[in-house]
């Protein structure tokens, strides 16, 4: 019989006291960042997980969650503000209560730690955002982590993600159905985000190849998402090149949106021309001088309920694995698109 690890172990591996131990799993005492490092390390190493606080949950009057919300840019938030919407509504309902902070690229993993710990936040929604060592670090201190809108780590968080593969799929039948053979896949590189790449372009390329059309990597375009100048010189070339395309699958609503503006320059035109369909929505549709593009809607609001859903399940009743929640997108014709004759 295996024995489960215990504090008393942890503190001997760490060479600290059991109630050193205590004290940084529990998040109280003045305790230094180095030690509380090297009592972390000692946890890993030899699998000691800490349950959740589900007693003490239930004997308190309020609960908070922290929220962190990686908006680095004005567009960004459009598409993430409907996300913490809906998981304040479902939360407040409750008597849990959100605590909403904001990450960028420059955000620091100790900083926000420290943040989330001093707020007093029994679980933490993460939303478009990746930092797994900080995750590990969360659920090491018994606070449970729930990722929204990230594909990138499955295996090892509780998730709600967009079925980024089912949506590319069945937007590119879309443009099949209208008689479109002759497609054109743009994408930008993500480094961040690697899952989501995939994923689109692997349902793209399983519609395409069920309709039995030909599909070369010429027809592929993947550049810099600030690089406008080599955007238009692969568009421009490609269209030259194979002056037989009719349609444009775009990664997202945001990039299509410039790419449309390129198309403009070259003198093509939406749908006359060509038509084009992207995953979204980051951009606000319902602004006059935004373009409108057919896209398969990204339902934030159902996403964020499902994940406050998840954390209150995750709080109350310590689940037995990691559950993974996959949304479909939907499609919206905004006129971007047409049948060939």
């Amino acid at each position: 019989m295996i024995m489960k690890p215990t504090l008393k172990h942890i503190a001997k591996e760490a060479g600290v006291s059991t109630a050193t131990v205590s004290m940084v799993l529990a998040g109280k005492g003045k305790i230094s960042v180095a030690v509380q490092k090297q009592v972390l390390e000692a946890t890993n190493r030899i699998g000691y997980k800490k349950s959740f606080r589900t007693g003490s949950l239930k004997s308190s009057a309020v609960q908070y969650v922290a929220v962190l919300a990686y908006a680095s840019f004005n567009y960004q938030w459009n598409f993430v503000q409907p996300f913490v919407a809906s998981i304040e509504e479902y939360l407040i309902q409750r008597n849990y209560y959100p605590i909403l902070f904001f990450m960028s690229p420059s955000s620091s993993s100790e900083r926000v730690f420290n943040r989330v710990m001093s707020s007093g936040a029994s679980a933490v929604i993460v939303i478009h955002y990746t930092d797994k060592a900080l995750f590990q670090q969360f659920q090491t201190y018994g606070i449970p982590v729930v990722l929204l809108n990230n594909n990138n780590l499955q295996k090892e968080f509780h998730s709600v993600c967009v079925d980024d593969f089912q949506g590319a799929y069945e937007g590119t039948q879309y443009l099949i159905e209208l008689g479109h053979k002759n497609i054109l896949y743009l994408e930008f590189e993500r480094p961040d985000q690697p899952a989501v790449v995939a994923d689109r372009f692997i349902g793209f390329k399983k519609a395409i190849d069920e309709a039995g059309i030909t599909f070369s990597e010429c027809q592929r375009i993947t550049v810099g998402l600030d690089d406008y100048d080599t955007l238009f010189k692969k568009l421009d070339a490609t269209l030259h090149t194979c002056e037989d395309i009719t349609a444009l699958f775009v990664h997202d609503d945001y990039f299509a949106a410039r790419v449309l503006s390129v198309l403009e320059k070259l003198g093509k035109h939406i749908p006359d021309d060509l038509s084009i369909i992207a995953p979204g929505d980051v951009l606000s549709f319902d602004e006059p001088f935004t373009p409108q593009i057919t896209t398969m809607n990204i339902n934030t609001g159902i996403m964020g309920e499902h994940a406050a859903r998840l954390v209150i399940s995750t709080l109350e009743q310590e689940p037995e694995s990691i559950h993974v929640l996959k949304i479909k997108e939907q499609l919206i014709d905004r006129g971007s698109c047409r049948a060939l004759t």
